[in-house]
């Protein structure tokens, strides 16, 4: 809870300081790290957005809280874990919506701890669990905080960019995009190293590389923010095995919904293709969402946005093949494009976040179609 807690701080800090700042800080903050001037430096309103933050997190009310202010980050972590004992075992973590608006997703404590155990059981032998992911999502939460402890491994946090700093029973857990870059920057990975994808869909090239560059094994995880972990796969298998928690169930005309032990019905964030009882393939978004670094995007929301650009006709927006938007941009009659690009960029800067943002641009006078009129990829 400790770890969790640094990482809801430190994005709801991110979030109001309007800057860069730490997903999760290098080690976690110590307990007794003052919360004010003369530690983590937060001033009063940033203390109450702290709480909040948690409270939401956690499930929290005031009446669990002292007659004074917590004034360190163990006083922040003693009122999560009196929570805890209280009984109020309820984690809530945001997702976006079709707009983009943060979603509350809520999970009962349990069954977090539940899956955590399930997959601890799958990597016996692990001597560190090695985060890039920041913990305040849940993919972090069950992954770097959860499955830690029920394997009784310490954690230790890297960045990409830095060295990572690799060793035999090393747990790794990153999303594709992070997989991507280490397939590029490590020659070789040492020996009896495991590998955790998730967040997003695993490119099978990008697998293979990783694994003939020594990584012992590549576990590729999907799930979502509503459901937590659905089904797993080794690369380079095509099929995802569902977890224990879940079975599938028809739910129309080839269509499928999930069932928990319970009889809840859950519905499943992609379409997806029953290989047999015990067995799935996603084949695409439900919602025409993609994922960029493990956050949904929706391309015809940016669309729509850079429509608004005066001068700008219409726009296509896709998922470009390294992983970030791309955009085909039909001008106006005698629009320049270069003077509209700088307009385009512009907007984006005040009105979408950075990996909303299209990465690179191509104009034409119409979209690109095929010979029935239906919208088609560009170089």
């Amino acid at each position: 809870m400790h770890r969790i807690a640094c990482a809801v701080v430190a994005s709801e800090l991110r979030r109001q300081r309007g800057v860069h700042y730490p997903d999760v800080p290098k080690d976690e903050w110590a307990t007794s790290t003052p919360i004010g001037d003369s530690g983590l430096g937060l001033d009063s309103m940033e203390q109450l957005g702290a709480l909040g933050a948690l409270a939401e997190a956690f499930n929290l009310d005031d009446s669990l809280l002292s007659d004074d202010p917590p004034q360190t980050v163990g006083a922040w972590v003693n009122w999560v874990m009196q929570a805890q004992v209280a009984g109020h075992g309820r984690m809530t973590v945001a997702t976006s919506g079709s707009t983009g608006s943060p979603r509350p997703c809520v999970h009962d404590v349990a069954d977090l701890i539940a899956e955590a155990a399930f997959l601890a059981s799958q990597f016996v032998g692990r001597r560190r669990v090695v985060a890039l992911v920041p913990a305040h999502h849940l993919y972090g939460i069950i992954w770097t905080a959860l499955l830690p402890d029920a394997l009784g491994v310490p954690v230790v946090v890297r960045a990409i960019g830095a060295a990572v700093g690799l060793t035999a029973g090393d747990l790794v857990i990153a999303v594709p995009e992070q997989w991507q870059a280490l397939g590029r920057i490590v020659r070789r990975f040492p020996t009896d190293v495991i590998g955790v994808s998730s967040a997003g869909p695993l490119n099978d090239s990008v697998g293979a590389a990783l694994l003939a560059a020594g990584l012992a094994r590549l576990v590729d995880i999907y799930g979502s923010s509503e459901t937590g972990g659905i089904a797993m796969r080794d690369v380079p298998a095509s099929g995802y095995d569902l977890l224990p928690r879940w079975q599938l169930a028809e739910y129309g005309d080839d269509d499928w919904r999930l069932v928990d032990r319970h009889g809840r019905f859950w519905d499943l964030p992609d379409h997806v293709e029953r290989i047999d009882s015990s067995t799935l393939r996603p084949l695409g978004r439900r919602d025409g969402a993609v994922q960029i670094g493990g956050h949904n995007v929706w391309p015809e929301r940016v669309a729509n946005t850079l429509r608004t650009v005066d001068g700008v006709a219409d726009v296509a927006v896709r998922l470009h093949a390294h992983g970030r938007l791309k955009a085909f941009v039909v001008p106006h009659p005698d629009r320049d494009p270069a003077q509209l690009l700088a307009r385009i960029e512009q907007l984006m800067d005040t009105r979408l976040v950075d990996y909303e943002r299209p990465k690179s641009f191509r104009f034409g006078p119409i979209l690109p179609r095929n010979a029935m009129g239906k919208l088609e990829d560009w170089a």
